[in-house]
């Protein structure tokens, strides 16, 4: 008896836990659109996006000399444009990372991804810049408050990977 019942409650727990992971794994979905609907028009609708342009914009009440000098987040078309080209006015620390695209080939290749995800950021290494590492790329998430949402990152990662179209 003891067997049965013990048998029932781990097929129960089972249960539960795919359920679980199924409702996480829709609800990722849902967020980017099934991941293959990623656009560029809502993340940068984002909130957490949105604080970009508080730095990345002419006359920004937080753009100060070291941040990355052409990106410009005041719209979206702007922003895009920008994310298309290449880092520049980094200094210090983050200079190895002047002449850097952005975007890259995938997520785990993007400059723009590494500011934004720890893992990748630890394993960067820019093919164009050597010294454009994990040490020199800046932690974006402490401007923002805190690492991007997972479903945000999720879209990011699979926007980037999409070949970042202009949606």
């Amino acid at each position: 008896m003891r067997s049965a019942t013990a048998r029932a409650a781990a097929s129960l727990c089972g249960l539960a836990l795919a359920m679980a992971c199924s409702e996480a794994e829709d609800a990722v979905s849902d967020a980017t659109g099934g991941l293959a609907g990623a656009s560029f028009t809502h993340l940068y609708q984002s909130s957490e996006f949105q604080t970009c342009a508080g730095c990345h914009a002419p006359g920004a009440p937080g753009k100060t000399e070291g941040i990355e000098a052409t990106q410009d987040w005041s719209t979206r078309d702007r922003a895009y444009s920008t994310l298309h080209g290449t880092a520049s006015g980094l200094i210090g620390n983050f200079a190895g990372c002047n002449g850097v695209p952005f975007l890259g080939e995938s997520a785990e290749q993007s400059l723009l991804v590494a500011a934004f995800d720890e893992q990748v950021r630890a394993a960067f290494q820019s093919r164009e810049a050597p010294s454009c590492d994990g040490d020199a790329i800046s932690d974006q998430t402490l401007k923002i408050g805190g690492p991007l949402p997972a479903p945000l990152l999720a879209e990011l990662k699979a926007w980037v990977d999409a070949g970042a179209p202009d949606q």
